[in-house]
């Protein structure tokens, strides 16, 4: 579809009545200057959140199919209020669940992974000169079960929507200028990148930057769909954000084979998970056993006969009943699961050639005093242990030392 735009508005974008108001506005000037929208909206502020405390306030273990059916409410009352809202302004707009929109996914509740998207209701309301709002992070499966995608699941939904309508980009609009080398409003020097490659914005994305969800990335690099990052809370609409691009068009401003890095992260919504096990060959047992759930690890490694990882918060209750049956079955010996130590992640290029990346990274926290439980390193990525209390500290260290980006 000629001139079709695929826009994302996150939760504090549709927050409140005003800021869902503000949205109508941008999309009406959007319109006016000849673009056809299609656009998905997250549930209002912290809706999902409050949503999921409301659950375990009535139940101690919420059956997953009930959790989907109760989450999927809350991007269905920000569609509705946007739809609303575009109608007072003359502008017709038409609003679909994603099981009305042909969001077909797998059966796995609450981590469900987009298998196809049909489209054809929503390619209709296109057709007719309708924006067509989007109720993101849900789908339905084969069996005609509602499901949810995860945590930042309508990032992957609007941009498995613009690959599967062919637009000609997708605009993440959040609450912050861009994608930035920390939090800018924990680090005041934090860098705004003008564009980052797909690789790097997966290993920001997965440690914790918070801005796009990795798989929405994958999703963009797989079917090249042009992803552009910006503030919907500010009404410069000439502000370039942040691209998302090959790495052909990516200029560091560094030596070709110099070592850059382009963020630090750190998440304290994951947990640590020591899994003990019987004996080295088990080590696919937990893999396999994960992936079946899509319960996910972030910078796995084994030691001494243990696999050390970081997963979701949210998913500790499932990992403690799945590793209790790996170690009724003779699996594992042990596990533990411990929330007083955050990662945090330095994200860049060529550590693998730059053998003084890691010992960098230890040299600055030493200095500022910060103890490190455990370590991990990629290519794109170095990811350490630290203590909660000191999170920030850490974090404020390693980009004040190691970040000097080229926006």
């Amino acid at each position: 579809m000629a001139g079709l735009i695929v826009q994302k508005y996150g939760g504090t974008s549709v927050g409140s009545p005003e800021r869902i108001h503000a949205v109508a506005d941008r999309i009406a000037r959007a319109r006016a200057s000849g673009k056809s929208l299609a656009v998905v909206v997250s549930a209002m502020g912290h809706t999902t959140d409050e949503l999921i405390d409301l659950a375990h306030r009535v139940s101690e273990a919420p059956p997953h199919r009930e959790m989907d059916m109760l989450l999927t409410a809350g991007e269905r009352i920000s569609m509705s209020l946007l739809s609303m809202a575009l109608a007072d302004r003359k502008i017709p707009a038409l609003s679909f669940t994603g099981s009305q929109s042909g969001i077909i996914t797998d059966g796995a509740h609450r981590r469900a992974r987009i298998q196809r998207i049909l489209g054809d209701r929503v390619k209709q309301a296109l057709a007719s000169g309708h924006v067509a709002i989007v109720a993101g992070f849900q789908g339905v499966s084969e069996s005609k079960e509602i499901t949810t995608l995860g945590r930042g699941g309508s990032d992957t939904t609007a941009v498995a929507l613009a690959a599967a309508l062919g637009a000609d980009a997708c605009e993440i609009y959040t609450d912050v200028d861009g994608v930035f080398s920390a939090d800018p409003r924990k680090v005041s020097h934090a860098v705004l990148w003008k564009k980052l490659p797909h690789d790097l914005m997966v290993e920001l994305a997965t440690r914790g930057a918070g801005v796009l969800h990795p798989r929405s990335v994958e999703l963009a690099r797989q079917f090249r769909v042009p992803v552009v990052v910006k503030n919907s809370l500010k009404s410069d609409e000439s502000a370039e954000g942040t691209q998302i691009v090959d790495r052909a068009q990516f200029q560091s401003g560094h030596g070709m084979e110099e070592m850059q890095v382009v963020g630090v992260t750190s998440d304290s919504s994951k947990v640590w998970l020591k899994v003990q096990l019987t004996r080295p060959s088990v080590l696919s047992a937990i893999w396999a056993a994960a992936a079946q759930s899509h319960l996910s690890l972030v910078a796995a490694q084994f030691v001494d006969g243990s696999v050390r990882a970081f997963v979701e918060q949210e998913s500790v209750a499932e990992w403690k009943k799945l590793l209790a049956q790996l170690a009724a079955q003779g699996f594992v010996a042990s596990f533990e699961l411990n929330d007083e130590w955050v990662p945090v992640s330095v994200v860049g290029d060529r550590f693998s050639q730059d053998g003084s990346a890691l010992q960098k990274v230890f040299e600055v926290l030493s200095s500022a005093g910060v103890e490190v439980g455990t370590g991990n390193a990629s290519a794109l990525a170095i990811t350490i242990a630290v203590p909660k209390s000191r999170v920030e500290e850490a974090v404020s260290s390693l980009h004040s030392a190691l970040v000097k980006g080229n926006s």
